[in-house]
């Protein structure tokens, strides 16, 4: 068992990017934050703040990622979060890929990638958000162990349009078919090969047609009205626009120089016009994924 106080932190992420459906992820700045000390027996708390969880989901989850790794060791864990919650923003993703590092840590090991990425794929069910809180950067996945990791997108702002509606994961991927026809497949199988060569390149211009899906937004702008709208939007600056993971935020990924404030004015308004209201968050795409160090002092940073 470590004797030393540590800190870890495990960042947001956006999934999908449109056709890279359950395969693309990019980290982003927004973080999950844990503080963690020796005590005699487990402990685990969350800071007060506008994204601390308001019921024991996320508890349970990081409770349950730990125990994956062995009985819950003698720490005391003081979280503090800044990623939304149930947004699709990868909070699950980053506290399953936090809970799994401090397992390690507590434990005395040195952090052991390769089994984390396992593990968290497991427990998420899909590699996207996982390896890019575990990573950082841009992944492209199968699974755990076939994938690719891109540098940080450059010069990029990521902004986010969050409604305030409820939708989790399970029901959002109830919304999809169980089967597609032809030129659907097609069409996102396109974009899917134009996203992954656009990011790998660095080709950022291709991004507006290369995040066009019909697998899976089409069917969940059903349950987010002013989606539809928001996901044809242009102006000058914008790349490119896709719904986040499973939503229902949008992220819209801008060059740096775009006039933010007047971007996210008008993508609200696709949700305020319908009743529904919304707030936008600017964050940027993150090198970092899982960090873990050694502290001296116990308090959140």
């Amino acid at each position: 068992m470590s004797a030393r106080n540590f800190h870890a932190s495990a960042p947001a992420s956006s999934a999908n990017l449109g056709p890279g459906f359950d395969a693309v992820a990019i980290a982003l700045s927004a973080r999950m934050h844990a503080q963690v000390t020796p005590a005699r027996r487990f402990a685990l708390h969350f800071t007060a703040g506008a994204h601390a969880p308001t019921h024991g989901g996320l508890r349970d989850a990081i409770e349950r990622s730990m125990r994956r790794l062995g009985a819950l060791p003698g720490v005391r864990i003081e979280i503090g979060n800044d990623i939304p919650l149930g947004a699709g923003l990868g909070s699950s993703a980053a506290a399953t890929v936090l809970a799994l590092g401090i397992a390690q840590r507590a434990a005395g090991n040195r952090l052991d990638r390769a089994q984390i990425a396992a593990l968290a794929c497991e427990i998420e069910g899909h590699p996207d958000n996982a390896l890019a809180a575990l990573y950082g950067g841009t992944t492209i996945a199968c699974d755990a162990r076939n994938f690719l990791r891109l540098p940080a997108l450059r010069d990029t702002v990521a902004l986010l349009t969050i409604p305030q509606i409820d939708l989790s994961t399970a029901a959002a991927r109830s919304l999809l078919p169980a089967r597609y026809a032809r030129a659907d497949a097609v069409f996102s199988i396109q974009r899917a090969a134009l996203l992954a060569a656009a990011l790998a390149a660095g080709k950022l211009d291709s991004l507006r047609e290369a995040m066009r899906d019909r697998i899976h937004q089409p069917y969940r702008a059903r349950k987010i009205p002013g989606l539809r709208a928001l996901l044809a939007y242009d102006a000058p600056g914008v790349r490119g626009i896709a719904l986040s993971g499973a939503g229902p935020t949008a992220i819209a990924l801008l060059e740096r120089q775009a006039d933010v404030r007047r971007i996210g004015e008008d993508l609200r308004s696709f949700f305020t016009d319908t009743g529904i209201a919304a707030v936008t968050l600017r964050l940027r795409p993150s090198a970092r994924g899982l960090a873990v160090r050694d502290c001296t002092h116990p308090r959140l940073t």
